[in-house]
C-alpha cells in the first residue's frame, strides 16, 4: 500500500516532521540547535517525538531522518537504536536528500518509504495535501486550496500561501511534531492562490 493510501484510510492521528539530521554533529552549529554534543541533540528530539506523538499514532517524516553520512555498520546501528527509541511503531518516511537510496535496511526502519504524497482525504481534510521533502512553488490542488508541507530549507523559505515548512528548525513548532489536521486548521487562514503566470 502506498503511504498515500494508508493515510488516507485511517483514522488515527497524524504527525509531521521533517529534517531531524540525527547523528549529524555539524547540524548544531549550521542550523544553531541549542545542544554542545550530538548525543544531546538526538536525544532531546526523540524525546520531544515521543511527548508529542503517541504509540498509536502515525509520524510522517518528510525526509533527512539521519544528517548526511556513509550508510556503513556504524550508521546503521546508530539508525536502528534511534528508530527503536521512538515510540510510535507507525512512521513514514518521505525521503529526503541525506536519506539513503536503495538500503533495504534503511528503509525497513519504516512502514513505508516514498518520495511524495499526494491525496486528498488525508485526516479528514477535503482538500488535497501534496507531502514532499522540498518546497515547491506549484503543487497539485494549489489553485482549489490544496497545501503543501515540505522540510529541506530549516525554516529559512519564503512564506507562500498554504505551504508549510515541518522541520524541527522551525522556530513555530518547537522542536516538536505537528498534528496534521492542528497544521492544516492553522493554513487554511491564508487564502489559496492561483497559478504564477510567468512571462
Amino acid at each position: 500500500m502506498s503511504i498515500a493510501k494508508a493515510l488516507v484510510k485511517t483514522t488515527r492521528r497524524i504527525f509531521v516532521t521533517a529534517d531531524t539530521h540525527f547523528g549529524h554533529r555539524e547540524a548544531i552549529s549550521i542550523f544553531a540547535r541549542p545542544h554542545r554534543e550530538v548525543e544531546a541533540m538526538d536525544a532531546a528530539m526523540i524525546a520531544a517525538i515521543n511527548a508529542t506523538v503517541g504509540a498509536k499514532d502515525i509520524l510522517v517524516h518528510l525526509g533527512d531522518f539521519m544528517g548526511p553520512c556513509e550508510w556503513d555498520a556504524a550508521a546503521r546501528r546508530r539508525a536502528e537504536s534511534l528508530r527503536d527509541a521512538i515510540a510510535c511503531r507507525r512512521v513514514y518516511l518521505v525521503r529526503g536528500n541525506h536519506d539513503p537510496a536503495g538500503e533495504k535496511r534503511f528503509d525497513a526502519l519504516f512502514e513505508e518509504t516514498g518520495e511524495i504524497v499526494s491525496a486528498r482525504g488525508i485526516a479528514g481534510v477535503d482538500e488535497r495535501i501534496v507531502m514532499f521533502h522540498y518546497p515547491i512553488e506549484q503543487w497539485q490542488g494549489r489553485p482549489n486550496g490544496g497545501f503543501h508541507l515540505h522540510g529541506h530549507v530549516h525554516g529559512h523559505g519564503a512564506g507562500v500561501s498554504r505551504r508549510c515548512d515541518v522541520g524541527v528548525d522551525v522556530a513555530a513548532h518547537k522542536g516538536r511534531p505537528r498534528e496534521l489536521a492542528e497544521l492544516v486548521a492553522e493554513m487554511r487562514k491564508s487564502q489559496p492562490t492561483g497559478f504564477v503566470r510567468v512571462k
